[in-house]
């Protein structure tokens, strides 16, 4: 059980803690990565598969005899169509192929490290850092390499930002303002540190590095552009076949109305069914452990929260905690807080369409999640520094699913877990909303005494968070309107700040009144997280219900972390506009 203590265990507690967590979760098979990430054993992220029966058995042995003549004949045939494809393709259309290009690039990469081992490629690399580079910054003090950290870290942030053309009307003041906001903010962050002596640093640099470098590429690249936009379309697109099945149980009027139960509902349910597939099939877990590996690699943090916070733009705050569930009740407060913080920081990949709908843009929504990732994890170790030694310090891991018999198994039981998200939203949307409107009528009310007819929680929000606002370079006159969508999606949810963004909450859209598209874009990216009180129950039961004996806890964590996750989704809103 972690501790609130700041001291580190001594070596006999670790090792009892240690030992008995092991033998509780004995059954999980996880591998060292100290090398590379292709050293994960796969049965570290998806239980062996028994051997089937009949045709299945035989179609599975056929293949397992002729896997590496079969994936080279795939290859052999993708590239044929790749190299067709660009001979075929227009001129004025290049750019529309860019991301088939990025794509036939990484599964050539995969299929090439299929027939040759990673060392090939790290080990040479490897050992030049060990001779060249490691050598002499093992001759530097920890103070001194933050230091240098820290300094190239701003030197950079500052050169891109200010070299960068502005728009016409703009001015390089605007983004010193965004740069403020994030030096103010983070010093805000370190002065409410838990324990400020064991502020992991490196985490902390290198992770605001990944975010900035992350919103220059997709900002100001026009391959990341392309990328993204790519993706964001691909994504609408392939959520939008939900739509297929709606209309099947609604009519052409209820589909166009905006209605939630036939808009947004059906596309949970849909990619809660398939990524249940895509679990029971290897690819959520293929994916996972890259993605964690790199986290883990690049920012020191240990490989529970390093899977929870990749999976967190996945498959949500509830349902990434459980795939590190078994070692939930080992994990140390700061592992708590971080998991519990990327959740907050993100949207999922089941609601991603609903925001489209509403009319957020999707590349926005894509590059908010991905941003925030990295700050997440950067910001909670400043929240709350780790003290003790995670177990899963080094190393991927990844619980026992149950095992589904089947796709179409797998399918169905996505297909619940959609049905009881939906239900959830709906109960906590109605729940939320009609206390909200209750408290404001009691202000309302109240207001009308001292000369404030339109006193509002809305209003009182708007007002806490104006400097914070101002700080993420919202010009002056929008300040107060973003503000109170700040507000509103923290007593709410992100689904109402957006509609009252957009004008579908039946009142008057906000960005129609906004003076410019700063503060449309500052907007969108800070709204883009499930950072809002209903979570923070919804957290608190989630993670309870997997380790009853942490109750404690995730409640006294929760509404931190709730706060650090909205704080991620605010610093990339500055880092976008610092380069806007």
């Amino acid at each position: 059980m972690a501790s609130d203590s700041t001291t580190t265990p001594s070596l006999a507690e670790f090792a009892d803690r240690k030992g008995t967590a092991i033998e509780a979760v004995e059954g999980n098979v996880s591998e060292d990565l100290s090398q590379t990430p292709d050293g994960i054993s796969q049965r570290s992220l998806s239980d062996k598969r028994q051997p089937g029966s009949g045709v299945s058995a035989k179609v599975k042995q056929l293949y397992e005899q002729n896997k590496k003549v079969t994936i080279g004949l795939v290859w052999v045939l993708l590239t044929a169509y790749f190299i067709a494809s660009l001979a075929l393709k227009k001129k004025t259309q290049t750019s529309d192929i860019l991301p088939f290009i990025f794509l036939y690039v990484f599964i050539t990469g995969r299929i090439f490290f299929f027939f040759v081992p990673t060392t090939i490629v790290s080990g040479p690399i490897g050992n030049a850092w060990d001779s060249a580079i490691q050598p002499a910054v093992d001759k530097l003090s920890l103070r001194v390499r933050y230091a240098i950290g820290t300094a190239v870290l701003i030197a950079l942030m500052l050169s891109v930002s200010l070299g960068l053309p502005t728009r016409e009307g703009d001015s390089r003041l605007a983004r010193m303002q965004s740069f403020l906001g994030i030096i103010v903010i983070t010093a805000i962050m370190v002065l409410l540190s838990n324990n400020r002596r064991h502020i992991q640093w490196r985490t902390v640099i290198v992770g605001y590095l990944m975010q900035f470098c992350l919103g220059c590429i997709v900002m100001k690249t026009n391959w990341g552009s392309d990328l993204f936009q790519w993706l964001a379309g691909i994504a609408s697109s392939f959520l939008g076949f939900a739509n297929y099945g709606t209309s099947l149980f609604f009519t052409e009027g209820a589909l166009t109305s905006g209605a939630i139960a036939a808009t947004m509902f059906p596309v949970i349910i849909f990619f809660s069914a398939f990524v249940q597939m895509m679990y029971y099939l290897g690819g959520v877990q293929w994916l996972l452990k890259r993605m964690g590996w790199l986290f883990y690699k690049a920012l020191d943090t240990s490989g529970a929260e390093s899977i929870v916070a990749s999976a967190s733009p996945f498959v949500g705050q509830s349902e990434n905690v459980l795939l590190v569930k078994d070692y939930l009740d080992h994990m140390t407060n700061s592992e708590i807080h971080a998991c519990m913080a990327a959740g907050f920081a993100t949207i999922s990949g089941s609601v991603f369409q609903s925001y489209v709908a509403l009319g957020v843009d999707a590349k926005n929504l894509i590059t908010a999640c991905i941003m925030s990732i990295p700050c997440s994890l950067a910001l909670s170790k400043i929240r709350y520094p780790e003290t003790e030694e995670p177990l899963t310090k080094g190393r991927i891991v990844l619980s026992k699913r149950e095992k589904e018999s089947n796709v179409l198994h797998a399918l169905g039981n996505g297909a619940a877990t959609g049905i009881n998200l939906s239900l959830l939203i709906l109960a906590t949307v109605i729940a939320l909303v009609s206390l909200v409107n209750a408290v404001d009528f009691l202000l309302t009310w109240l207001g009308q005494f001292i000369a404030i007819p339109d006193l509002t929680l809305e209003l009182i929000l708007g007002y806490i968070f104006y400097p914070f606002t101002w700080l993420l370079g919202v010009p002056g006159q929008d300040v107060l309107k973003v503000s109170k969508l700040l507000g509103l999606k923290l007593i709410s949810n992100e689904f109402v700040a957006y509609s009252s963004l957009t004008g579908l909450s039946g009142g008057p859209a906000v960005q129609d009144s906004l003076s410019d598209k700063r503060s449309l874009l500052i907007a969108q990216f800070a709204l883009a997280g499930f950072a809002n009180l209903g979570s923070v129950a919804q957290q608190i039961a989630a993670f309870g219900s997997l380790a009853p004996s942490r109750k404690a806890d995730f409640s006294r964590l929760a509404l931190s972390a709730c706060l650090t996750g909205a704080t991620a989704t605010m610093l990339s809103a500055a880092i976008v506009s610092m380069i806007f």
